[in-house]
């Protein structure tokens, strides 16, 4: 039998929750497109029946399937990327026939021709880390869905909130006032004491696991990085440990440019020739770092005179809006700075 040794298979996976499918290109030609079983043992099988040595290099979208499929492919041995559905090159004739197996060969294309580049996977404890605080963060949306479904009860029964508890904080004289009052109808007042159970429970269950993330930037893995990131006036715990785990190694990013590529504090641009436009704020972003770190900013120009002065300075060109987003650009140079150099920061240095 002929040595495989040095043979490549360039392989794309159209991976969903009850099948794949699974294009396979030689460097020269189309193999063969198949569906097959949700599982990397599959594949394997596949591959060590009719291609046994040979070098496998496979790619597949990053979806809400995670990042276990790229660490059994690549304990098999073989090379796996997990690349951005966005960065897939993509002809017209493939977008108006989209259908599982051409989404396979169009990766399986992209990836013999050298065109994809893979997405960083993330440690399994660090992803582990990454989704507690997430579940924290929809947690939050959930109170918030449930405040305002009360106070959407006590709007259609034409019942005005007290002028002290008409805001987003609700006290806990506001919460012992929502049960005594009286609803016209039984079925409204059960409506509302049974959200406010729900409220109280989802509340509780928040502030546990509240704690259980400020705890991580205690742990020896982030105890160093949290401390230098709690040093820069306007980064708070929650901030902290956000930070520490979508970003896990700084020195993925080889400069400052390519972090702020990835979180999206950026303009879009267009060049053409002698013009050269800058538009909205790039859409592509870590959304939820982006939005964080503007939420930063404001506290940032209040604890630190630096960013003060570069705030005032702002303003004389710039709406309140640009300004507070050029200023949470200069905290994210903050961040890589400190988390590069492992120097402190000083409050009140302006560079």
């Amino acid at each position: 039998m002929d040595d495989l040794s040095k043979y490549n298979l360039f392989i794309g996976i159209d991976v969903h929750k009850r099948n794949w499918s699974v294009s396979i290109f030689s460097a020269s030609i189309h193999h063969r497109t198949f569906s097959q079983p949700p599982h990397p043992e599959a594949l394997k099988s596949y591959i060590d029946k009719h291609f046994k040595e040979a070098r496998v290099i496979c790619a597949y979208e990053a979806s809400k399937l995670g990042f276990w499929i790229f660490r059994v492919l690549e304990r098999y041995g073989y090379r796996c990327l997990v690349v951005n559905p966005a960065d897939i090159p993509t002809t017209n004739k493939e977008s108006s026939e989209k259908t599982d197996p051409v989404d396979s060969r169009k990766i399986a294309k992209a990836l013999r021709a050298g065109l994809l580049r893979g997405i960083y996977v993330p440690q399994v404890d660090t992803e582990g880390d990454r989704q507690l605080f997430r579940y924290r963060k929809k947690l939050w949306g959930d109170l918030v869905r449930i405040k305002n479904r009360i106070k959407d009860k006590f709007l259609f029964a034409g019942i005005d909130l007290p002028k002290a508890y008409d805001n987003a904080y609700w006290s806990k004289p506001f919460l012992a006032w929502i049960p005594t009052v009286q609803f016209e109808s039984e079925s409204t007042k059960l409506t509302v004491d049974f959200l406010l159970e729900q409220y109280h429970f989802v509340y509780a269950h928040f502030l546990k696991t509240s704690i259980a993330v400020r705890r991580l930037q205690r742990q020896a893995k982030y105890k160093t990085r949290a401390k230098l990131l709690r040093g820069i006036p306007g980064i708070g715990p929650l901030t902290t440990v956000q930070l520490l785990t979508e970003i896990e190694d700084i020195n993925r990013y080889p400069n400052f440019k390519h972090f702020n590529g990835f979180v999206g504090l950026k303009p879009m641009t267009h060049s053409s020739g002698e013009r050269d436009l800058k538009g909205y704020m790039t859409y592509r972003r870590h959304n939820a770092l982006r939005s964080s770190l503007i939420e930063c900013a404001w506290s940032s120009v209040q604890k630190d005179p630096a960013m003060l002065i570069r705030y005032e300075q702002l303003l004389q060109n710039h709406t309140k809006k640009r300004a507070i987003v050029i200023i949470a650009r200069k905290l994210l140079s903050r961040i890589y700075h400190v988390l590069k150099t492992g120097e402190a920061y000083e409050v009140g240095l302006v560079k």
